[in-house]
């Protein structure tokens, strides 16, 4: 949910329904957060309205007037065509979008489209209809799509009859060579391949040609390399001759490449898939939509997965797993990091208006309750906590910008929000006495230092409903949450619209998917077996759990991310070490639902939901009344769905979230223990109504971790991991040559933990499997597109100091950070070892800091002070002498030239400011440059100044940008300059030049974390103005990286598009073009275009080319070392098998190893953090040595009343012992002196004792001996410092608690007159202690 008073900012995390109150989750509406939202917004807003067109292509995902990197690389036919040709293809495709649009409750045919359309687009038409429907664009949902018709051939012409000797018997070098050239000039590059023109030959000339192939490769060769070699070649015909003699081999060349088509062996079996979630089904429908057989295994005894709604356990359907569509309308103008526009809708919006369901539009007003007094929360307390919670993470933010993805990436989000929680309010009032005594902190400049503000226990536990709301989107508490990639998904917009609720439940949509599909419930499967192979000779066999086996050509996995995790699936072979490590990387955690319906509503009924603010862990719940087991998450939020159920049902669900949704599974909670903790909660909250708080009727819980066939709600993005691990998985396995394939929320980066994410992965895999079962050669194409960012864009940098021409200034800037980060390194390193009991001394943690090394620290700062006061100074008489001279020279430059930028400015003004640049020194002409050259100069003159002379202009622009200062009063200078790096053109100045000016690396290092928000707001624009830039010319550059990927999957170079050998100058494929020199104006280019054409080359006779086959892979030559060449492959594959094998191995036993260890770091006691002595006066010292004193005292006294405590305890048990009443340490009277026993209650109990019948009695005295035996290894434990934590009260609780579970768990108790202690056997015994453990460790943690 979002901010409750304007807008609801939800999270696309729609497989468990989430609502997000998040800033700085989603990117749906501008915010404080570190700006992110307005960072991806251009400069110019577009007042353009949007357009049919526009609609239609943004419900698709696609931009109406731009190719997306898909189209790019799938239509090259088209992108060579120019600009003429994109246009018309994207008003086909965009034509075929908007009709889908009009009526998406019907399949669209290609006929209906064709029969709108002119004739000369049929073609266009057509390849748009069938890139559009395998793309989920068009032809999606629960409608049944009929199978594309194969294609009709053209027919063909009677054959002339041709005198007896019209077919030469001879085929001589040169008839050859003037048939290949015909059919290479009428060819289309993209499609036709060597063999096909050789086919087509062979049917003209009634000859075989397979010992003349080297001779059709050579002229092939030849002839894409130099067009003009070749064009006096068949020059004495005549045009209309010609003309004909071309349409006859465009014919043959398009029947000989259907004849191969149809000769390819292609699979007969089905596709496998496995899993009936979203995902699974979406995969099954699209193949069957195709025509091919799919059979789908599903575990469970219905379809669904974790989109699950229960029909019986309440009056009314009720969603116990996904239950929210994260976006029901499509946004054309909706800015985000693509190089496209627009984002599209949940498809799940268009299956339920194809069904006619009913959305329930949730509303943006969410009240936040304090959850320990139930009072509302006001909306200025409100505010003042979400602006704390902002500027946390946005240092926390900024802290990863400034240390790098890598330094960051086995941070976790708990450990940096903690550490800037501390920094800025501080944990307790020792830390804040110690922050005192430090002083202000060294490094930090004049625009960062911070005081630190107090926060109270209520601000304090609104500020933790924020960090359970993090939990609740990322399903996992913050300690297990990477801090560099947690919103990694956020550049890809998420979906478009509102978010909304399915009247009667989210299973309908699943369920009409799954109508008219072949599925298999209850069938478990334990292994996959695939092999790779042309036709039927590569496949799949699935082993299903009952030993039922079924083949298939291939195998689409949809199963959760936790069931791989844990190894439910066996692959053999086994998976790639890539996507194994991928699997135990990503994170998997588990958000509950607490479901209650009661008989009337005591709550709002405008609101859709509604918070309250827990303590994570209250140490007085028993005093305050709140709920003894702890964590912020249980409970946090509670969701009203009675207009969403319907049926008048009063239905609330409570959301448990974080690490209380671990506790809460691990402990197996019962449902009315979870309820009475909702029920205690929302009675706090309506304490002015509480007799309208009535007991729910009926209740549902969830508990998805449980879920042998899910085990967790959802992927995140752990500690370690990153958006590669979710396109690793996505990949198909390479070992199987394209026959094992993947998909699932897990799967999907741009849209993880929604069901429409999971939706977009079963399209994507059911194309996959498309390519194979249609005989498609090699492993099926990577769909995976990357956002190129700031950093690719600069490059690495190797430099040592990379500041050398910068100012003195800036180089103590850079140190501070340094300084800063080593600081912040020192502290967390510090952290782990202070954690233990509060108040109890470490030894040597402590210790006195050496006055020589504080001297000398002083001195260094009052040295650094004086050296940056006189730099300022000699900066600031500067500027007074020569900086207003500078700035009319500029202005009496540009006078003549009109402002607006309208008209580009004359010669002289521009050779006068190329001029002028370099002697610039002062920041006021700078800043004049830049404002001027803005204001006067259009973008595309802007951009030819600062590339001309090589790019000296944007060289010198970068040492600007070195030598300004980053602390405050630099702000106007950089705005200006990064404001003229905006306005430059980016199609000119490419990534490439940006790199090799050096302005990339500045920027990158320089301002993406600059201290002044709007400096580093316009830092990341030109980061995302860049990097869309960028992306956008990868996508058009791995649009001819066909040739490299056919060679990898191995390919014959014979069924190679012939495209694919042309060597085009301007797409390089690689990005960093390093090695090629800075060419602002395309000097290659025209050298190439006007370097002479050499003469035509002299054939080469059959017998040359046979005798210098010898270095070609059809000489013998090449054989044998093709030969050698695969045998070394093989023992190669197989070393890196058992490689692979060793390492999962050792990651395996490394996961084992973490997981018994998790309950020893969850025992850990914690306490606060030891900060570094910064004093600047002796007299600092002094009262620090002083306040440690008093702090030894403190854990003195803390020391000698724990002993008493203890000795007392001893007592109490002594004195228990001696009674015989097996009663726990805490039956005393109520004065807990311990002086005396309660005569009245010893007497009542022995009456108690004596009604008892046989049985009973047996009964009481074995649970008398249970008792007696857990308060033993209880008092053994807590004397050992085994257990900690745990008082008199407590231990109490864990025996009767044990106790009671230990006899009436028991099948084999025994008969009055056994003996009691035959029962305790030594099995028993060591099932007791464990249980001690467990119990003890839960209890401590629940109290701290």
């Amino acid at each position: 949910a979002g901010r409750r008073t304007d807008i609801v900012r939800s999270s696309g995390s729609g497989i468990m329904g989430q609502v997000k109150k998040y800033a700085f989750r989603r990117r749906l509406e501008k915010h404080n957060y570190s700006l992110l939202g307005a960072e991806l917004s251009d400069s110019d807003a577009d007042e353009t309205p949007v357009t049919p067109a526009m609609e239609a292509a943004a419900a698709a995902g696609l931009d109406a007037s731009a190719l997306s990197h898909m189209e790019e690389r799938d239509f090259a036919h088209v992108t060579r065509g120019g600009a003429e040709r994109i246009a018309q293809y994207l008003s086909v495709r965009n034509h075929v979008l908007q009709m889908w649009q009009k009526d998406t409750g019907a399949p669209l045919t290609i006929e209906r489209c064709l029969s709108s359309m002119p004739s000369d687009t049929a073609d266009l038409a057509r390849e748009s209809h069938a890139w559009l429907q395998k793309h989920g664009a068009i032809n999606y949902g629960a409608i049944d799509v009929p199978p594309p018709k194969p294609p009709t051939p053209e027919p063909e012409p009677a054959p002339e009859p041709e005198p007896e000797d019209a077919k030469p018997t001879t085929i001589t070098d040169e008839l050859l060579t003037e048939r290949t050239v015909a059919y290479l000039r009428t060819a289309d590059m993209n499609t036709t391949t060597e063999k096909q023109i050789r086919k087509a030959i062979e049917a003209e000339l009634g000859a075989d040609l397979t010992d003349k192939k080297l001779v059709v490769r050579a002229i092939v060769t030849g002839f894409l390399e130099d067009p003009d070699k070749y064009r006096d070649v068949g020059k004495g015909k005549g045009v209309e001759e010609r003309r004909e003699d071309a349409a006859k081999a465009k014919a043959a060349v398009a029947k000989a490449a259907r004849e191969i088509e149809a000769a390819k062996p292609k699979p007969t079996k089905p596709v496998i898939v496995v899993g009936a979630g979203p995902a699974g089904l979406s995969a099954a429908r699209m193949l069957a939509s195709h025509g091919h057989a799919c059979v789908v295994l599903e575990a469970r005894d219905r379809v669904g997965g974790r989109v699950h709604t229960d029909g019986s356990s309440l009056s009314v359907p009720v969603d116990m797993g996904a239950s929210i569509i994260t976006g029901c309308a499509p946004d054309a103008k909706r800015r985000t990091g693509q190089p496209w526009l627009g984002v599209r809708a949940d498809p799940s919006a268009t299956i339920a208006a194809q069904l006619g369901l009913g959305l329930k539009t949730l509303g943006n007003k969410l009240p936040l309750y304090d959850g320990v007094t139930g009072e509302l929360v006001s909306d200025e307390l409100d505010a003042r906590v979400e602006r704390h919670r902002d500027a946390l993470m946005d240092r926390a933010r900024l802290r990863v910008d400034r240390e790098g993805d890598d330094a960051t990436a086995k941070m976790s989000l708990a450990e940096v929000i903690e550490d800037e929680l501390e920094q800025a309010f501080g944990d307790d009032a020792d830390a804040d006495a110690d922050a005192a005594a430090d002083g202000a902190g060294e490094g930090e400049e004049e625009g960062e230092k911070r005081e630190k503000v107090t926060l109270t226990a209520r601000e304090r536990r609104l500020l933790g409903w924020h960090w359970a709301n993090l939990e609740y989107g990322c399903s996992a508490p913050l300690s297990k949450i990477s801090m560099a990639h947690w919103n990694q998904d956020e550049p890809y917009g998420g979906f478009g619209g509102p978010h909304c609720m399915v009247k009667g439940g989210y299973g309908q949509i699943t369920d009409a998917l799954a109508a008219g599909l072949e599925i298999r419930r209850e069938v478990v499967v334990k292994k996959v077996e695939h092999r790779g192979g042309e036709g039927d000779g590569g496949g799949v066999v699935v082993h299903a759990a009952d030993g039922e086996t079924f083949e298939g050509s291939a195998c689409i996995v949809t199963a959760p991310l936790g069931c791989l995790k844990s190894g439910d699936i066996e692959f053999v072979p086994r998976l790639s070490e890539a996507k194994s490590v991928a699997i135990q990387r990503l994170g998997y955690g588990r958000l509950n639902k607490v479901v209650m319906e009661f008989e009337k509503s005591f709550w709002d009924d405008d609101v859709d939901y509604f918070g309250a603010a827990r303590e994570h862990y209250a140490p007085d719940a028993q005093a305050t009344g709140d709920d003894p087991i702890g964590g912020r998450g249980r409970m946090f939020m509670f969701w009203n769905l009675k207009e969403a159920c319907g049926g008048g049902a009063n239905v609330l669900v409570a959301l448990v979230a974080g690490s209380a949704a671990e506790a809460m599974e691990a402990g197996d909670e019962s449902e009315s223990s979870l309820t009475s903790s909702a029920m205690g909660v929302l009675r706090r909250i309506f304490s002015d109504r509480v007799d309208d708080v009535t007991t729910p009727k009926k209740v549902a819980v969830s508990r998805w971790g449980s879920d042998p066939y899910a085990k967790g709600s959802y992927s995140y993005v752990a500690v370690g991991a990153s958006a590669d691990d979710y396109d690793e998985l996505g990949r198909p396995e390479e070992s199987s040559g394209g026959r094992l394939l993947f998909a699932g929320e897990h799967t999907c980066k741009e849209h993880p933990d929604t069901v429409g994410g999971a939706m977009l992965t079963g399209w994507r895999a059911a194309r996959h499997a498309l390519h194979v079962m249609n005989g498609g050669s090699g492993v099926p194409f990577d769909e995976v597109f990357k956002l190129v960012s700031l950093e690719d864009i600069a490059g690495s940098d190797d430099s040592d100091d990379s500041d050398a021409s910068g100012s003195s200034d800036d180089e103590d800037d850079e140190d501070d950070d340094a300084d800063r980060g080593k600081k912040m390194k020192k502290k967390k390193e510090t952290k782990k070892k202070r954690r233990g009991k509060k108040g109890r001394r470490i030894d040597g943690e402590d210790g006195p800091e050496d006055d020589e090394k504080a001297r000398e620290r002083m001195r260094r700062r009052l040295e650094k002070e004086k050296q940056e006061r006189m730099e300022q100074l000699a900066r600031e008489q500067k500027e007074m002498t020569n900086g207003k001279e500078e700035v009319k020279r500029v202005l009496r430059l540009v006078s003549a030239c009109p402002d607006g930028a309208s008209a580009p400015v004359d010669a002289v003004t521009f050779d006068g400011m190329l001029e002028m640049m370099p002697s610039l020194e002062t920041a006021s002409g700078r800043g004049a440059f830049c404002q001027s050259a803005v204001a006067k100069m259009p973008r595309s003159q802007l951009a030819s100044l600062a590339l001309k002379d090589e790019g000296a202009c944007l060289a010198t622009l970068a040492t600007w940008l070195e030598q300004v200062t980053s602390k405050p009063s630099g702000k106007e200078l950089s705005s200006k300059m990064l404001k003229l790096l905006l306005a430059l053109d980016t199609d000119a100045v490419d990534a490439r030049a940006l790199r090799e000016s050096g302005v990339a690396r500045v920027v990158a290092d320089r301002f993406n974390a600059h201290a002044v928000p709007e400096i580093r707001l316009l830092a990341r624009r030109c980061a995302h103005h860049w990097s869309k830039a960028a992306s956008a010319a990868k996508a058009r550059r791995d649009a001819h990286s066909s040739k490299a990927a056919s060679a990898g999957a191995g390919l014959d170079a014979e069924d190679t598009p012939l495209g694919d050998f042309i060597d085009d100058d301007d797409a390089s494929m690689d990005d960093s073009d390093s090695e090629r020199e800075f060419d602002p104006e395309g000097k290659r280019r025209k050298k190439r275009a006007h370097a002479p054409s050499a003469p035509p080359p002299k054939p080469m006779t059959v017998e040359e080319i046979i005798e210098s086959a010898a270095g070609l892979q059809e000489g013998f030559a090449a054989a044998e070392a093709q030969r050698l060449k695969l045998e070394a492959d093989a023992a190669l594959a197989a070393a890196k098998a058992a490689e692979a094998d060793a390492k999962a191995e050792a990651i395996h036993a490394e996961e084992v190893a973490k997981e018994r260890l998790r309950g020893v770091w969850d025992a850990a006691p914690r306490v606060g953090k030891k900060q570094k002595l910064r004093m600047k006066t002796f007299e600092d010292f002094a009262k620090h040595k002083t306040a440690k004193r008093e702090h030894k005292k403190r854990q003195r006294l803390e020391r000698e009343r724990e002993d008493a405590e203890d000795a007392r305890m001893e007592a109490e048990e002594a004195a228990a012992a001696e009674r015989g009443d097996g009663g726990s340490p805490g039956a005393f009277d109520a004065s807990g002196a311990g002086g005396g026993v309660d005569l009245a209650a010893a007497a009542a109990e022995a009456a108690r004792v004596a009604s008892l019948g046989p049985e009973e009695r047996y009964r009481e005295d074995v649970k008398k001996a249970v008792r007696f035996y857990v308060r033993k290894q209880l008092k053994q434990g807590i004397k050992e410092k085994k257990l900690r934590g745990l008082n008199k009260e407590l231990c109490g609780k864990i025996e009767e608690k044990i106790a009671a579970k230990v006899v009436e768990g028991s099948t084999s108790l025994g008969a009055p007159g056994d003996s009691v202690e035959a029962f305790l056997s030594k099995q028993r015994r060591e099932k007791v202690k464990k249980m001690v453990e467990s119990y003890a460790a839960s209890y401590a943690k629940a109290k701290k």
